[in-house]
């Protein structure tokens, strides 16, 4: 192949990877407004106006024929829409470049289409939809028979599967009995007889409406509260979060999920450190606040130390018990700030979906990234 068509052809997926892009975002969003992905056609987010087809060109109208704004009504269009254009257009000539016209090239653009609608959900609503999960696991699943193992090692997708699952739910649950008081008895006794109290003004209203499972769903994401979810099921986190442990255990495996969890869970506390911490700082968590810096100044150092010099077991004792005693601090500190305050809604599924893809692309480098510089 001569340049000119590598080049045409690079230009080409770049192309369909921005239309592609321009079209994830609808799916993202209608989601989010319970609204048709096919009608009505692209309006303006404020008034409902009509884009024109030249106001509707990937990244480029936006930057120079409207120019961030709506003709009609001159609000300010997001710059979430080019961003998620460009995005998933360079994502799909970096995977085109890597892996050439193959049955692993579709699965995988296919995979990170899905990747970029949940990241938008969960990022602008904290909810994952149910259609977009099911729709990641399945495509998960096939791309790890077709595509990783063979159908005859259906063995191991499975465990994939089941590892991601059982993985998110031990860290959902220990989570939740991390920062929780005992005082979880006396609130769903509480519940139960508000619960009881409400079962019984319906039953005598003789309600008999029915809803659709789109209606459901739409009145489940509309009343969750996060605190009366966490308090009800018991679990620091959604379900949602282990669905898509679930699809991505089948992408990378039952071998590698652990650590594409762990990277995860690094990248998510890097996001929200800054904000975390200046939230303490408002709220005036002074003792919470020397604790987490002494964890992470300790932590700094202690790893710094690692590869510049041969520490003698003494003085790692020295740092693992001091470590030790700053994070039962943090946790002890944090369950008042969680019982006073209530848990947050935090989207962690975007951290969950990049560092998976990082593990399927970068594998063992990765992983002795995790075993050599966090753990050891």
């Amino acid at each position: 192949m001569e340049l000119n068509e590598i080049f045409l052809t690079c230009f080409f997926v770049l192309i369909i990877g921005a239309c592609i892009g321009s079209f994830l975002n609808v799916v993202a969003l209608r989601a989010i407004s319970h609204e048709s992905i096919i009608f009505p056609a692209s309006k303006c987010p404020a008034c409902g106006e009509h884009i024109k087809w030249y106001d509707n060109i990937p990244v480029i109208s936006y930057f120079f024929t409207f120019k961030g704004k709506c003709r009609n009504c001159g609000c300010k269009v997001s710059i979430q829409y080019p961003i998620v254009e460009a995005v998933t257009a360079i994502l799909f000539l970096v995977v085109f470049i890597a892996y050439g016209i193959t049955l692993k090239t579709l699965f995988l653009l296919i995979l990170l289409s899905l990747a970029i609608v949940l990241t938008i959900t969960d990022i602008k609503k904290e909810y994952l939809f149910d259609r977009h999960l099911w729709t990641f696991i399945i495509i998960s699943i096939l791309y790890s028979i077709f595509v990783k193992y063979g159908t005859e090692n259906i063995f191991k997708v499975c465990a994939g599967v089941l590892t991601g699952v059982i993985v998110m739910e031990i860290i959902a649950k220990l989570s939740y009995y991390l920062v929780r008081k005992n005082n979880d008895k006396q609130e769903n006794d509480e519940q139960n007889d508000t619960n009881s109290n409400e079962n019984c003004e319906q039953t005598q209203a003789g309600s008999s409406d029915e809803t659709t499972p789109e209606e459901s769903e739409k009145s489940e994401e509309e009343n969750l509260d996060i605190n009366e979810y966490v308090k009800k099921n018991k679990r620091a986190f959604g379900e949602g979060d282990t669905y898509l442990a679930a699809g991505c255990g089948a992408i990378v495996g039952a071998k590698m999920i652990l650590p594409s969890i762990i990277l995860a869970i690094i990248i998510q506390a890097v996001c929200i450190l800054p904000q975390f911490i200046y939230k303490l700082y408002k709220d005036k968590q002074t003792k919470l606040l020397v604790s987490l810096a002494s964890f992470i100044i300790l932590t700094v150092i202690y790893l710094t130390l690692l590869n510049l010099i041969t520490l003698n077991i003494y003085v790692r004792f020295g740092f693992v018990i001091a470590l030790i005693y700053f994070a039962i601090d943090i946790i002890q500190r944090l369950k008042n700030v969680v019982n006073n305050e209530g848990f947050v809604a935090i989207p962690f599924g975007p951290a969950l979906l990049f560092s998976t893809f990082l593990v399927l692309f970068f594998g063992s480098k990765i992983v002795n990234l995790i075993k050599y510089h966090i753990f050891i």
